[in-house]
């Protein structure tokens, strides 16, 4: 039924669907789900250490014998000044927050993730099938990772980082447009000259390499799966869809968000993290984007507020929550993982034979 069954066999799945993996919102229940559906179920590994990640391979196996992916951020996102302190405009406003929840001094930053070295030690070993990356990957990581089976995606948001992505022996190219929640996968220029919608820019990516292109950004259901299959992609990438299914952990409070929120509740804001990425906006993006002074650089960013985000999510307050969503979060719908892919197989087969008999 699929146009085109390249990725399919590459990744060996039955559905051109990959549910994006989220770090910090995917468990192994959520993965194996999407799996054993015929999709392929993705965990966000970048924050979690390598100890505790061989575990979650193990119990993900447990659950599922069929292929998944497990994401990794490149390892020179990890580059972290431990001198990095907030200006004064910052520094007051996060004590406020503080202060209103009881939580003492705002602490100092620290690492958040990887170490990427590590963590891929640890897929290598584990003969992962699928690994991901985001914010570009380099021809060593690449090499060592297809020695062990792998098979390599990584995210680009412009048709010259697709360019590279290709150089460097990636299997697949994730075309991430700008309507896709989450941290931008950026890694070659401003974040700003990188906005490009995916109708835009999967045929371009489409038409400037070899290797299959995975379309992701606003994807919610099967038109617009259909749709990205159309401009050329071999499948699509979805996430804010799979952030409602009953396995997804994440909080009700940001559930309930999600559920009320529409297109234009959504921002690309530095504000959380240090890195553009695309969320829920609330009072803390509003106020820290207000500031008349640099943010700290990423992860130190997203790293002074660990408590305070920790405390909102314990206290049910949106307001200083870090709520990931991208622009299609309109379409929302709350469903069992299997029960998401289904219905996009279904729907889609339908659409494509309407379009089939339009003509």
């Amino acid at each position: 039924m699929w146009p085109n069954a390249n990725l399919i066999r590459l990744l060996e799945i039955e559905h051109p669907i990959i549910q994006a993996p989220m770090a910090g919102s995917t468990n192994p229940e959520l993965v194996a789900s999407v799996s054993n559906a015929g999709a392929l179920g993705s965990f966000g590994a970048a924050a979690t250490p390598p100890d505790q990640l061989k575990k979650i391979i193990g119990a993900i196996r447990e659950l599922t014998n069929q292929s998944f992916n497990i994401n990794l951020f490149s390892a020179n996102t990890e580059n972290f000044d431990r001198h990095a302190r907030p200006g004064p405009q910052l520094a007051e406003r996060l004590q406020a927050y503080h202060n209103q929840y009881d939580l003492g001094k705002v602490p100092d930053p620290e690492p958040m993730f990887g170490p990427a070295d590590s963590q891929l030690d640890v897929l290598c070993e584990e003969a992962v099938s699928v690994i991901s990356f985001h914010f570009g990957v380099d021809k060593a990581t690449v090499d060592r990772a297809h020695q062990s089976g792998a098979k390599i995606l990584c995210t680009s948001t412009t048709v010259d980082e697709a360019k590279l992505l290709e150089q460097v022996g990636v299997d697949a190219i994730i075309a991430q447009g700008t309507e896709a929640g989450g941290h931008r996968g950026t890694f070659t220029v401003d974040y700003q000259h990188a906005l490009i919608g995916t109708l835009a820019l999967v045929p371009q990516v489409v038409d400037a390499v070899t290797v299959p292109v995975i379309a992701a950004g606003g994807i919610m259901d099967a038109r617009g799966m259909v749709a990205s299959l159309a401009l050329g992609a071999s499948a699509v990438q979805m996430g804010t869809a799979f952030l409602g299914c009953t396995e997804t952990p994440i909080t009700k409070t940001w559930l309930e968000s999600l559920k009320s929120a529409d297109a234009d509740a959504t921002t690309v804001t530095e504000a959380i993290s240090g890195k553009p990425a695309r969320g829920i906006r609330n009072r803390y993006i509003d106020e820290i984007e207000s500031l008349d002074e640099p943010l700290l650089p990423y992860p130190a960013q997203y790293s002074i507020s660990r408590n305070l985000r920790k405390a909102a999510a314990e206290n049910d307050d949106p307001s200083f929550m870090s709520m990931w969503a991208g622009q299609g979060v309109g379409l929302f719908q709350e469903q069992p993982a299997s029960d998401l892919v289904n219905q996009l197989v279904s729907d889609s087969e339908r659409l494509i034979k309407q379009l089939a008999k339009a003509e």
